[in-house]
């Protein structure tokens, strides 16, 4: 947290504590239904100023005043997911909208493979990726690729896997919710995609078909409120 946060967090919660005091003691009267509810308020607001991903500080921001309002009976709690729902494919699409046009390929967004976690599956070394409000990108030029399990949420993940030595027959798992994903591949490799998706569209430009002496790469796995495009 940065200075800036820390005045803004620290005053307002200067503020309540001193409000809340007050109306204690009698000398003031205030509606304090939903004081929690600051809790999370407060220090979402405050990580505006000092986070440079937005969408995460702004989700919970939102996520608190629906909460506030819920308890003073303004919003119905039958209907509060909705609410989320919709505040969630709105901070979503303005990202998208006025995010950095360069979206992963930007220098700062790429991740180096030692970050990764791998494990022993079925004898193959599969690489973990879990992706949260944020844009990845993995650049496997070089690398040995025999498979991964993606996860993305709120965020978006990119996978290059061109000039890698991909393992005929590697998988790549994926469960996508609330964001996107880009495959990249080279020519010499057949794509086959069984990814089963609500609400989100599969794109897959990769034609190259199964002959002798072409590697193939599985794509599986779950995709909800997002995209997911292979080149």
């Amino acid at each position: 947290m940065n200075r800036t946060s820390r005045i803004i967090g620290g005053i307002a919660f200067l503020a309540f504590g001193i409000g809340w005091m007050l109306e204690l003691t009698g000398l003031i009267s205030i509606n304090l239904d939903g004081w929690w509810t600051l809790f999370i308020i407060i220090p979402c607001f405050a990580a505006l100023f000092g986070n440079k991903r937005k969408n995460g500080p702004l989700i919970g921001l939102g996520v608190g005043i629906l909460l506030l309002l819920a308890t003073r009976g303004i919003v119905p709690w039958i209907d509060f997911w909705k609410y989320v729902v919709c505040l969630v494919a709105v901070v979503w699409g303005l990202s998208l909208l006025i995010g950095n046009k360069n979206g992963c390929r930007k220098q700062n967004d790429r991740n180096t493979l030692d970050e990764l976690k791998q494990i022993n599956q079925d004898g193959r070394q599969i690489h973990q990726i879990n992706v949260s409000f944020g844009k990845h990108l993995y650049e496997f030029s070089g690398q040995h690729f025999e498979g991964a399990n993606v996860e993305t949420s709120f965020g978006f993940t990119a996978l290059d896997l061109r000039n890698a030595d991909i393992l005929d027959g590697a998988v790549i798992n994926i469960e996508c919710s609330f964001g996107g994903m880009e495959i990249r591949v080279d020519k010499d490799v057949c794509v086959k995609t069984a990814v089963e998706s609500s609400f989100a569209g599969i794109e897959s430009k990769s034609d190259t078909l199964p002959t002798d002496g072409i590697k193939t790469l599985y794509v599986k796995g779950n995709c909800s409120f997002g995209g997911i495009e292979i080149k």
